[in-house]
Parts: structure tokens; sequence; C-alpha cells
């Protein structure tokens, strides 16, 4: 569904894939009062997620603290950076250390009318325009029952929610590749190259980089569909073809949609097609957390045993 929704418009396709990411841990580790308070309304599309993890870049760990009191956790203007749907969120899932000096965070389902939740200023990307992934600031009580597994639990959360969280990304960069692709071929079957009196699609250069791109996105689509298939089976302990196919699909979308650029011309570059749109949604899938280099060298390390 995330690679479809991508395919026309990037921004919803990672609005839901975040959506998707919040919800995934409360889905395995609800109790019987979370799945009805929410997943029964977030499956009656009465309720919408998001991911309120990252933190403004500090150079330290994680120093949000939700801190134990009477009935629940007391959170004191903990920020939170890039919280994509920040305005439009019902929920969020929260991260935060239970403890000043806990070896693992706790995850926490907030609920955006029984907190103070502050968004800070416009979002305003070269890409994904559509997010809203600002800057919000959390204050008041997370109650005890919003606790999603157990004190100290992001470290098991990990272990299954990691490979989805690189499935979801890899769905949102293929299907910017497939989109762009997509929109490229309409461009050059639809325009006559001038000097030849025929269509673009009949130029040789032009057939080629088509050729190119085709095999870029089919190669990326069999890596992102493998390792979606080991997830289906429950075959996610070794990460690795998780983050391969993301990186795979980010890679695929700057190659992809800066070879539709070209095709498809002044055109293209005066917004007169999405081709535009495309390219600079694909430039961020490098950057975002967890970024490619990042990913890269954790690869490096995993094969090389180090």
């Amino acid at each position: 569904v995330i690679e479809a929704l991508a395919q026309e418009c990037a921004s919803t396709a990672m609005c839901f894939k975040m959506h998707l990411e919040a919800l995934n841990p409360l889905a395995h580790l609800a109790t019987p009062n979370q799945a009805e308070r929410f997943l029964r309304p977030i499956a009656q599309g009465q309720l919408f997620m998001s991911v309120a993890a990252n933190e403004p870049a500090t150079g330290r760990p994680m120093q949000s603290l939700a801190r134990p009191v009477e009935g629940g956790f007391l959170v004191d203007k903990a920020e939170k950076a890039f919280v994509t749907s920040s305005r439009n969120s019902h929920l969020f899932q929260f991260t935060a250390n239970h403890e000043p000096e806990a070896a693992s965070p706790t995850a926490f389902v907030v609920e955006r009318d029984k907190m103070e939740c502050t968004v800070q200023g416009e979002w305003d990307g070269l890409g994904m325009r559509g997010n809203d992934s600002c800057h919000v600031t959390f204050s008041g009580t997370i109650p005890s029952a919003n606790v999603v597994g157990e004190l100290g639990g992001m470290a098991q959360i990990r272990r299954f929610h990691l490979p989805f969280v690189f499935l979801t990304y890899a769905a949102v960069y293929l299907g910017i590749a497939e989109g762009a692709f997509e929109e490229a071929k309409r461009h050059v079957t639809a325009r006559t190259f001038s000097p030849l009196g025929r269509s673009l699609a009949q130029v040789e250069t032009i057939q080629r980089y088509f050729g190119e791109m085709k095999v870029s996105i089919d190669r990326t689509r069999a890596l992102v569909y493998a390792a979606a298939g080991l997830a289906d089976r429950g075959a996610i302990n070794d990460l690795t073809s998780f983050q391969s196919a993301s990186v795979a699909a980010d890679e695929t979308a700057l190659e992809v949609t800066h070879t539709a650029m070209i095709v498809g011309g002044g055109t293209s570059y005066a917004k007169r097609n999405s081709l535009e749109r495309y390219l600079r949604d694909a430039r961020a899938g490098v950057v975002m957390v967890p970024q490619d280099d990042v990913v890269k060298l954790t690869l490096g390390r995993t094969v090389l045993g180090v």
C-alpha cells in the first residue's frame, strides 16, 4: 500500500508509513485495554498515529525523561524532532527514558488531547512538502496504562520493529522511482522531437535511458520483495536483507528521478509535470534516520564480523 501511494504522492505515503511505524509496537504488544482504546478505533479509521522518537541533534544519548509519578509518568518539555503529521496525529508513539540512566528507553502512547503537545514552527522542506514534519514539545502526565510493553522495553521492541521500519522506508522510495518512471514515460510518448518530427520515445538515447531505469527498478523491487518475504516468514533476526533493501530503494529513487528529469528536459524543470516533485522527494531518503551512511557502515561491520 505504501509503495502504491508513493507512486502518486510520496508525502501521503510517508505519512501513512509513519502511522504504521508508530502503530507496529502497539499492534504486537497491546494490552486488552490498549486494544480497545487504541487499536480498535485506529482500525476503524477514527485515530491517526505518528512517531515521536527522534530528538534534536545534541551528540548525546536520549534526553527525554518520563519520570514515574503516582498513576503515570511525568514529562516536562521533552522535545522531539521531525515528527511527521505533527499537527494532525491523534496519537504518538513517544519514546523516553523512565529513569536518567536507563539502559533502554520505554515506548509510550501519548494522546494528544490529554497532554500539552506544542508544535514548533512550520515544515518547509526541500521535498516531502506535505509531511508537516515539525518539532513537537511534550509536557504532562502519561498514564501507566499507556506504556507499550515493559519499562525499558525498546531494546526488545527493536528486534521485531527495525525490519518493519526498513521495509516501509524501502516501499516509499521504490514507489517514488516507479512513479517517476511512469511520469517520464507519459511525457516522452506524448511529445514530438521537432528536428526529427517523431516521438521522443523513438529517440535511441531516450530508449537507452528507459532501459537503464527499468533494470534499476526491477532489481530493487526484487530485493525489497524478497526482504518482505523474509518478514512474512518471521525470518527477522538478521537485519542485513532489510537494510540492503532500504538503501537500495533510496539509491534507486535518486538514480531514476535524475534520469527521468533528463529525459523530461526543460518541461520537467519548469514544473509542467510532476517529475520535479519526485526528484525533490527522492532526496529525503539518504538523510532520514537511520541515514544511509550509518546503515552501510553497520552492514559492513556485520558482514566483516567486526
